[in-house]
């Protein structure tokens, strides 16, 4: 058996295609996912680069116990390949956990973060070919800042929302003129489309953390001056967000998707790579996340403050078993980081010591045991838990800076996927039930 996992570390799920994002580009990550078992609601325990190493590998467990030491025990090859940048290495023991680690480290004299990924790659690859159990571990760290956005596919995004908007002036300029819908029905529907396209976008702009605190002018701005260039962001600051500038909100999603579309195209060459050595028919790939990046849409710029909202938490998980089997199935139960040691560990025929394989999920065979999902996450002196079900998300400060405020937050779900709606006020019966269980799971006493 060959198991091939790819960690796409600061990716949120609301990125991919598979997720519901339907305006950013990920075609090679859209046939990888529609060859795979997706799992909807995959919600990290703690949204953390080294958090996230302990749970894939379960540190907490004796070393024996741990998941590359029981791969090595039973025979099996483990290899992490760095293709990251140096300052985004995770702690010493996470390396020492592998029996090799693998160079492809993006080069100065590269176009791409990922082309030496995709260099070295078949040598690698070609090399493990007659190793009859390997697990190979991909660590890639496109999506972090400081971005490599490249200006063509950036100008792309900018020009594609140019044209919806010319599209949306259209629309209201018939409407305002009370043009005859039969005459022109074609274009009153293209426009009509384009019209919900502009509202959603409104919309996004205009929920709480829309625009870049530090920043007087964005660059956007200038799209309509001729002989300007727009250049995009390629260092978001990390901290504060507000909703004071449009335009620089604009400038940080379209540099993003510019990014997201670069990365699914060197996906699609890795993924290439190992169809061409049948690497989709004998081996499983997994494709997780260690952490969302916020854009924004609460406030802040990556990892600034722990608070577990939607863009944090939900990471994407995909697995794509041998030959493509369970294909476009999807799993709405909730699963998290520590299920992939026992999943790993059951693909080799190996008893998980803990935790839950997600195994017979993925071969419709069983449903998940988790009635819920805890996340807990303490970061630059600010401390959360939070807790969804079902039908809610429940969020719960601990500790919150001197001079911020920070209430509970209680949102419905699935309905209010970006979470900007607080029912809290209105269901408060809910919340302190949801609340008195999250403070016992978590062992946080309620406040004097």
């Amino acid at each position: 058996m060959k198991a091939i996992a790819i960690i796409l570390r600061g990716c949120s799920a609301g990125w991919l295609g598979a997720y519901g994002n339907e305006w950013i580009a990920t075609p090679q990550l859209d046939r990888f996912a529609a060859e795979s078992v997706v799992f909807d609601r995959h919600i990290s325990d703690r949204p953390d680069p080294v958090a996230a190493g302990e749970a894939w590998l379960g540190r907490s467990r004796a070393p024996e116990a741990q998941l590359t030491a029981k791969l090595k025990a039973a025979g099996v090859h483990t290899i992490l390949v760095r293709a990251n940048h140096p300052d985004t290495d995770g702690p010493d023991w996470f390396y020492a956990a592998w029996a090799e680690v693998f160079d492809a480290r993006p080069l100065e004299e590269d176009k791409s973060p990922l082309d030496c990924l995709i260099r070295t790659l078949p040598a690698l690859l070609d090399r493990l070919a007659d190793v009859p159990d390997v697990l190979l571990w991909v660590e890639i760290d496109r999506l972090l800042p400081p971005w490599d956005v490249r200006q063509d596919v950036f100008e792309a995004y900018v020009e594609e929302k140019d044209e919806e908007s010319e599209g949306s002036r259209e629309g209201e300029w018939r409407e305002k003129n009370e043009l005859d819908a039969e005459t022109d029905e074609g274009d009153d529907d293209e426009s009509e489309t384009e019209d919900d396209d502009g509202d959603e976008l409104e919309a996004e702009e205009n929920q709480p953390g829309g625009g870049l605190s530090t920043l007087s002018h964005s660059p956007l701005s200038d799209a309509h001056t001729p002989d300007l260039a727009v250049t995009p962001c390629s260092d978001p600051p990390v901290g504060p967000f507000d909703a004071a500038d449009a335009d620089a909100v604009e400038w940080v999603y379209w540099s993003l998707a510019a990014v997201v579309t670069s990365l699914d195209a060197e996906l699609g060459k890795v993924f290439d790579q190992l169809r061409a050595r049948g690497l989709d028919q004998s081996a499983t790939w997994v494709l997780t996340s260690d952490h969302g990046f916020p854009l924004g849409e609460h406030g802040q710029i990556g990892l600034h403050r722990p608070w577990l909202h939607e863009e944090l938490v939900h990471l994407p998980l995909i697995l794509r078993l041998p030959n493509g089997a369970e294909a476009c199935r999807r799993i709405s139960d909730f699963t998290q980081p520590p299920d992939i040691a026992p999943t790993l560990l059951d693909l080799f025929g190996l008893p998980p010591v803990a935790g839950q394989s997600l195994l017979p999920q993925c071969r419709g065979e069983a449903v998940s045991r988790r009635p819920h999902a805890v996340t807990t996450l303490e970061l630059n002196g600010a401390a959360e838990v939070a807790i969804r079900t079902e039908d809610w998300a429940f969020l719960l400060p601990v500790t919150v800076p001197d001079g911020e405020k920070r209430e509970p937050l209680l949102f419905e779900k699935p309905n209010d996927r970006c979470e900007v709606d607080d029912q809290r006020s209105r269901n408060v019966a809910r919340a302190d039930e949801l609340e008195q269980q999250l403070r016992a799971l978590v062992g946080v006493e309620p406040p004097d």
